[in-house]
């Protein structure tokens, strides 16, 4: 995977920030009710057990899984994941959500590219014909890089404003993902400066001659 990375990365060393301004990232993600996060508590001696310095656990998490796609226009229309994302319903993403938000973005015909990574889902064959039926051209995309994917970075600043909030339910998890994802201003200003960052990531990946780099 090392290999292919940094022969991916050895093709695309060339284009330029607006080169990659034309692509639209899109990934899936998982958000769950009162996920994990660290605390630091000053405590006395003696209170240890106390239920003011013991962080509570849920032993099963309620979890979401979305998708979306960002591009240097902003963000995409979320889609919540009915169990398990198979090629029938990313098919059904595909045309729901990818689609709408493609005509929002080019309306007069502009060249853009779609990323999406090698998960089987996004490979199947059927998948392949419905991108290629909608003339909608797909950037090659090595395995095993989700440092390479800016959206990666907008689900991490996604996940820690919901962390914010000490949310119990799965309703109230959805309002929280769709409001910060659609109205925060972190997130479209990320989006931009992140996908600007794609020619100093390709850099590193070389560096780093094909290993995890910061990103």
């Amino acid at each position: 995977m090392k290999k292919k990375r940094l022969a991916w990365a050895r093709e695309h060393r060339h284009k330029t920030i607006e080169d990659w301004s034309k692509v639209c990232f899109s990934d899936e993600s998982s958000f769950e009710i009162l996920a994990d996060k660290s605390s630091f508590v000053r405590r006395r001696p003696g209170e240890k057990y106390h239920p003011d310095c013991i962080v509570e656990r849920v032993k099963h998490p309620v979890k979401v899984m979305v998708w979306s796609v960002i591009s240097a226009k902003g963000v995409g229309r979320l889609y919540i994941v009915q169990g398990t994302m198979k090629q029938d319903q990313y098919k059904q993403v595909l045309q729901t959500r990818l689609l709408p938000t493609l005509e929002e973005w080019f309306p007069d015909g502009e060249e853009f590219m779609f990323m999406h990574d090698s998960a089987p889902c996004h490979k199947a064959r059927s998948i392949s014909k419905f991108l290629a039926d909608h003339n909608i051209p797909v950037l090659p995309w090595p395995g095993n890089s989700p440092d390479m994917n800016p959206i990666e970075n907008l689900w991490e600043i996604t996940k820690a404003e919901i962390a914010k909030e000490n949310i119990t339910t799965k309703v109230r998890l959805i309002e929280k993902l769709i409001n910060v994802w659609h109205h925060n201003p972190k997130i479209k200003e990320s989006a931009k400066n992140c996908i600007e960052s794609m020619p100093r990531r390709i850099a590193a990946v070389i560096d780093a001659k094909g290993n995890v780099t910061k990103y």
